[in-house]
């Protein structure tokens, strides 16, 4: 096969009529990587093809023929790769700089993390076989919802960066990022729980009525200030109206402006007698309508997210959304070690069928959003699960019931190692034929082009210990649980985790004693990596362990209420000691792994629990039946 090899210097060729930031950079994204691997080049703008965005490398533009943009779609494009040079061919300027990273990637260049660290350059550049190819996403808009600061190791600017390079082109993030999203042609969202922020609590002392009936009059009436609010009081709807325009003022250029309501897994929601007979769903969705109505009037444009979430995951029937708004469908107590479509998963089922009613409601009203969890260490109680099979099946079913912005939440981030997840769902959003497999093999020859082995039995190990631990599927979707609260409960499938988080705990140890025996070798990058794995597998499993002795208290303390044996109050509080000592093991490990003592992991996550088991103790210690 003919193959083009880069020469030490070449041009690049610029369409001459073309001044779109994101077009400029990346042109001047290709100097940098060509700079990167040793070549030189300049920039020479050449007469444009109408309709075209393009890009070539070569010595002579004659000598390197334009691709046609026909077939691409979004922000695809054609890299045609000839015996004289490369050309990028798109319908936007983002498309080109899409097909800049697709280059600098099949040149050698991988992208594992956020700055120049995180872009490791290869050695000597890749030959590119002679041929074309034309990459299309398969989701018009794909990216991270950023809703909180990620790290202090990167700045947002560098995040952003980062998810340009992995083809993202829709984030979720701080409305000061808009300069430089516009330069990476990423659509930029903002916000996030901020429904109750838009009616001042400090109204509450004055005019109570503004805030939620916490239960109806028929039970005193009662009224508090704590979440949501009235939604069908005027004044209060005046209000919320003119504080979210001043958000739809400072966030200009922004596509959507998120104001969801509470972060509440049940209740929030108002009781009144105008209120009473909505349900969560159709209230949320009323307040959702008053944001579309304020974005409406302001002629911003801007879009309103509906958010599925918690008490509202199905949608009500009293009230429809308004063109303005759209669907963001977020299933975080779903199971994440099945797709939402495994028919072996019961749990599943519950959420795949939340969808599709939400996509009936939303019928006419485009772009509804994923709002995936793949990426967030809070639910997963500061592990990072590798879910390669999880992701790539899914990715299937949103297609196919018509999501077209598919996001995943990320908070705490890949601070100290890659987030694996986060680049197999980059990756897949351009492959719709990666498996699990390929997706493993291809990043343990990006790590390890020459040494692959290591790598690859590692991610296999890691994925299968996570599809087996992240089973979600056996406990009672209508109580109040995730990964971090796992309940009072004594089912089969409740004993059998207690022995699957065992095992898997015990997994990760040799998992990760295996990769630093097979890569003691190894110097440089790899054995820094290395050595940062094995410490994540070490943290990951004392976390496991954690979820282990506390799923084994919850055992017994759930036998105690359901049989008032005190022998089972007895052995509940005993292993609730262990529960507490591995919490006071994990921190330790967390803290050797990397992670900052004031971070999501130590200081929340481990902190929540740490608390809970200490309150659960005081009670069970002191209850005699």
């Amino acid at each position: 096969m003919q193959k083009y090899t880069l020469p030490n210097a070449l041009t690049v060729f610029t369409d001459v009529s073309h001044d779109a930031r994101c077009y400029r950079h990346a042109a001047a994204e290709a100097c940098r990587l060509l700079g990167r691997l040793s070549v030189g080049s300049v920039l020479k703008p050449v007469p444009a093809a109408d309709g075209v965005f393009s890009l070539r490398l070569g010595t002579d533009p004659a000598t390197v023929p334009l691709p046609s943009s026909q077939g691409v779609l979004h922000d695809g494009f054609r890299l045609a790769v000839t015996a004289h040079g490369v050309a990028i061919a798109a319908a936007s300027p983002k498309g080109v700089l899409n097909g800049v990273y697709e280059l600098a990637e099949r040149l050698g260049f991988v992208f594992l993390f956020p700055g120049e660290k995180g872009e490791w350059a290869p050695a000597r550049p890749t030959p590119l076989p002679v041929g074309e190819a034309l990459l299309n996403p398969r989701f018009p808009f794909r990216g991270a919802f950023s809703q909180l600061d990620i790290s202090k190791d990167y700045s947002s600017e560098e995040w952003l960066r980062f998810y340009a390079k992995l083809k993202f082109n829709a984030v979720a993030h701080k409305s000061d990022s808009l300069p430089v999203s516009e330069e990476l042609g990423i659509r930029l969202e903002v916000g996030g729980h901020g429904l109750s922020g838009l009616l001042p609590r400090d109204l509450y002392e004055r005019e109570p009525e503004l805030f939620r009936m916490f239960q109806p009059e028929d039970f005193g009436g009662k009224r508090l200030s704590d979440s949501n609010m009235c939604i069908t009081n005027p004044k209060a709807r005046e209000i919320v109206k003119a504080n979210y325009r001043k958000q739809l003022t400072e966030s200009q250029g922004a596509y959507a402006v998120h104001a969801w309501a509470d972060d509440l897994p049940a209740g929030g929601w108002c009781l009144c007698p105008s209120c009473r007979a909505f349900s969560p769903s159709d209230q949320a969705m009323i307040g959702m309508r008053l944001l579309a109505e304020a974005a409406r009037e302001s002629g911003s444009g801007m879009r309103v997210p509906a958010i599925a979430y918690h008490d509202t995951m199905f949608p009500g029937t009293a009230v429809r959304p308004a063109p303005e708004d759209f669907l963001l469908y977020a299933p975080r107590e779903r199971c994440y070690s099945h797709a939402l479509d495994d028919a072996a998963c019961p749990r599943n089922a519950v959420y795949l069928k939340a969808l599709k009613a939400w996509m009936a409601a939303f019928s006419g009203i485009g772009d509804a959003h994923t709002f995936e969890y793949y990426f967030d260490q809070v639910l997963f109680r500061g592990m990072y699960p590798f879910l390669p099979g999880t992701i790539l099946r899914d990715m299937r079913v949103y297609q196919r019931h018509g999501i077209e912005t598919h996001l995943s939440l990320q908070v705490a981030g890949p601070a100290i190692a890659p987030e694996y997840n986060m680049l197999v769902f980059a990756r897949a959003h351009w492959d719709d034929k990666l498996t699990p497999n390929r997706a493993i093999a291809w990043l343990a020859r990006s790590i390890s082009p020459k040494h692959p082995a290591p790598w690859k039995q590692f991610l296999t190990r890691r994925a299968d210990v996570f599809a087996a631990a992240m089973r979600f599927c056996g406990h009672e979707t209508m109580c109040c649980v995730d990964y971090r609260w796992l309940p009072e409960s004594d089912t089969p499938f409740v004993r059998e985790m207690v022995e699957v988080y065992g095992r898997s705990s015990h997994e990760l140890l040799a998992v990760a004693d295996a990769l630093e025996a097979q890569t003691a070798g190894a110097g440089g990058r790899l054995a820094e990596l290395a050595s940062r794995e094995a410490a994540r597998a070490r943290f990951e499993s004392a976390e496991l362990n954690v979820m282990r002795c506390q799923q084994e208290a919850m055992i017994h303390v759930g036998r105690y209420f359901a049989t008032e044996d005190q022998s089972d109050r007895v052995e509940g509080v005993r292993l609730m000691k262990q529960a507490l000592e591995a919490l006071a093991a994990a921190k330790q490990q967390a803290l050797a792994f990397g992670l900052p003592e004031d971070g999501w992991y130590v200081r929340n996550v481990n902190g929540w629990q740490t608390r809970e088991y200490q309150a659960k103790l005081a009670r069970h210690s002191e209850h005699r039946g």
